[in-house]
């Protein structure tokens, strides 16, 4: 199919794309759009006969925010990403001078997916953002920058973002990066006298109290790639529940002590 430059008002967000986007990735995906602007050129928007996205309706809500940014504040964002520090002062100057040309008639790259039928159109909006493959993490850590990858969009383990205030709600369970509850994170991270440490699950503190005890909440959030290896760490068989009495991680004889 080829793909043709529009007029960005002249694209339709697709109302019934079940997909969202929060607040924090789609201010990383503008930045990643404004740094790097080629990413529309190699994964243009699809979009039906009506001109409604089909595929790359967040890449259309992020093109739709750039177009109603000043040119100070794209400046402002773009000098915050590594991408646009790497550039020479030229490069800089020039990618600079085409965004505010863009900004004076906002375009878009598109394919057009006429030929689909309505039951293949609903198919796709599903199969174009459906993943089959997975991380490999340790390929990530060993090969990649963990700031690139955050500011690309990718969800990277990050120790400082694993623990929880004491009190605080629990966090949810599907985003590694705790983005879901913003508001009441706490990236406290490990203490400082475990920073940096291998930590052994025999070495730890071993756990004494009754129920009445004033218990910190620490919530461990992984993928489930490495479930043995946390399970292994906080020395379970297992893991594949929410414990909400402590008395669940100790052996039954000290359990029925306590």
């Amino acid at each position: 199919m080829k793909t043709e430059k529009v007029l960005l008002s002249q694209v339709k967000v697709n109302s019934a794309n079940p997909r969202t986007i929060t607040e924090r990735k789609l201010a990383l995906l503008v930045e990643r759009l404004l740094s790097f602007p080629k990413m529309i050129e190699v994964r243009p928007v699809v979009v039906d006969e009506k001109m409604i996205a089909l595929g790359g309706n967040m890449r259309l809500r992020a093109f739709s925010r750039i177009a109603q940014m000043p040119l100070d504040d794209i400046a402002k964002t773009l000098a915050g990403t590594k991408n646009y520090q790497r550039l020479s002062k030229a490069e800089q100057e020039a990618l600079l001078a085409a965004w505010q040309s863009w900004l004076e008639k906002p375009t878009l790259q598109i394919v057009k997916a006429s030929s689909l039928s309505e039951a293949e159109k609903k198919e796709f909006i599903i199969a174009d953002n459906a993943s089959f493959g997975e991380w490999d993490f340790d390929k990530l850590a060993n090969e990649w920058d963990a700031e690139d990858l955050c500011s690309w969009g990718v969800d990277v383990w990050q120790p400082e973002k694993t623990t929880f205030s004491s009190g605080s709600p629990a966090a949810p369970a599907g985003d590694l990066t705790g983005e879901e509850d913003e508001d009441t994170f706490d990236p406290t991270g490990l203490p400082a006298e475990l920073q940096g440490e291998d930590i052994n699950p025999d070495d730890l503190p071993k756990i004494e109290g009754s129920n009445e005890t004033a218990m910190e909440r620490i919530i461990i959030v992984f993928p489930k790639s490495r479930a043995e290896e946390v399970a292994q760490l906080v020395g379970l068989p297992s893991i594949d529940k929410v414990v909400y009495n402590i008395d669940e991680l100790l052996p039954s004889e000290t359990a029925e002590e306590g």
